[in-house]
């Protein structure tokens, strides 16, 4: 599933202590680390962020549900990470149960795929195949503590942020297709009616000539931004017509 480290750290457990929640929710992430280092897509990076190869240092945190990166906070080491769970949890007029807290993520820029299930369409009748893709960044500004300018690049765009390479690029593609069936069959087991529209955004970064590296980034759900993809509007919603009629 390309899941990075992440852990949800409870509201009650920040109240009690932000500086202590804060080991807890690095311990967590660590153990996770430990726990996936052997799998093949980082055996050989340490890692999905080149800062933590050597151990963990950097990651965000996040409240659920946020919208554009609202509400999401990046972190260097055990103090800072303290400092904005506290931050999350106190902010004015938040009912949030708790944060989440993720390691690091390299990414060039963010693959977002759109996938429109036929009515009756399981898991387990075919894979499913984007209706459509777009590509989205943001570009940080050095020493700041949340995401900075959303772009979106095109096409010719994204290939020349991957150095031209078309093969690492279509890799991406297929591997952030592949893993996205795991995900979405995953998410039927939580409800299992499907849905007229899933996003699925993911983060992807060149490695190497010829590969890329693919990390989730989240399910988005009927009703998400389409971007500049002026006939998703109109097609989604015919969608979600058919599946109330049906």
């Amino acid at each position: 599933m390309r899941l990075p480290a992440c852990v949800f750290v409870t509201r009650a457990e920040v109240l009690r202590g932000a500086a202590a929640a804060a080991r807890t929710a690095l311990r967590g992430l660590e153990e996770l680390r430990r726990a996936n280092s052997a799998l093949p897509w980082l055996a050989s990076t340490g890692g999905p962020a080149a800062a933590n190869s050597k151990g963990l240092t950097r990651g965000v945190v996040k409240l659920g549900w946020s919208w554009e990166a609202k509400y999401v906070w990046f972190w260097r080491g055990e103090a800072q990470l303290a400092r904005y769970l506290a931050d999350a949890m106190g902010l004015p007029g938040c009912t949030a149960e708790g944060c989440i807290v993720q390691e690091w993520v390299d990414f060039d820029f963010e693959l977002r795929l759109f996938f429109l299930p036929a009515r009756g369409w399981t898991p387990a009748s075919a894979p499913l195949r984007p209706t459509h893709h777009e590509y989205t960044a943001w570009r940080n500004v050095e020493g700041e503590d949340a995401p900075g300018k959303f772009l979106k690049p095109t096409e010719a765009e994204a290939l020349r942020w991957f150095g031209g390479d078309e093969a690492a690029l279509a890799s991406a593609h297929a591997q952030a297709v592949a893993a996205s069936q795991p995900l979405i069959a995953e998410l039927l087991t939580k409800h299992p009616e499907a849905v007229p529209m899933i996003r699925m955004d993911w983060m992807v970064k060149r490695r190497r000539a010829g590969e890329a590296q693919v990390v989730f980034g989240e399910y988005c759900e009927m009703g998400a931004c389409c971007l500049k993809w002026e006939e998703g509007p109109p097609q989604i919603w015919r969608a979600a017509l058919d599946f109330a009629l049906c």
